[in-house]
């Protein structure tokens, strides 16, 4: 359900002219009363702000679940170079092996060792390192 500026506005204004009637019969001055007033005003259109922009999860979630978007991790691992701008610098990335990709996807993003690389994907630790400074060397 959406805000509804008008309705709370409402709200916000009868709460207004029943507190302000207690604060008359409490012998506050129109000074002090002003002044809560405008705090509270200044209150109340900070909160009108954040429940205008704010989003409902339930439709991400929703929407996350259904088949129009979906996550592969692994995915990711090996195709990460397609979100690189430079063209020149994709196209190079492209020609590699997607097990290369995916160790410097490892080693950089995930802050995995070259040791453990290597037991993940099967690959000798000197071919990680290999591929890890031939990817680095491109983006350069």
């Amino acid at each position: 359900m959406g805000y509804k500026h008008g309705l709370e506005k409402k709200k916000f204004d009868a709460e207004w002219n029943k507190n302000e009637r207690i604060y008359h019969e409490l012998g506050m001055s129109n000074e002090q009363i002003a002044s809560i007033k405008e705090f509270d005003y200044d209150t109340f259109c900070s909160d009108r702000a954040y429940f205008e922009k704010k989003i409902d999860l339930t439709d991400v979630e929703d929407k996350l679940q259904s088949n129009e978007f979906s996550i592969d991790e692994y995915n990711i691992e090996e195709n990460w170079h397609e979100y690189i701008s430079d063209s020149e610098k994709r196209k190079k990335l492209s020609a590699l092996r997607p097990i290369e990709r995916r160790a410097y996807y490892l080693n950089t993003v995930m802050k995995m060792a070259h040791r453990d690389i290597s037991l993940i994907l099967l690959t000798p630790r000197r071919s990680i390192s290999r591929w890890i400074v031939k990817i680095a060397e491109i983006l350069k």
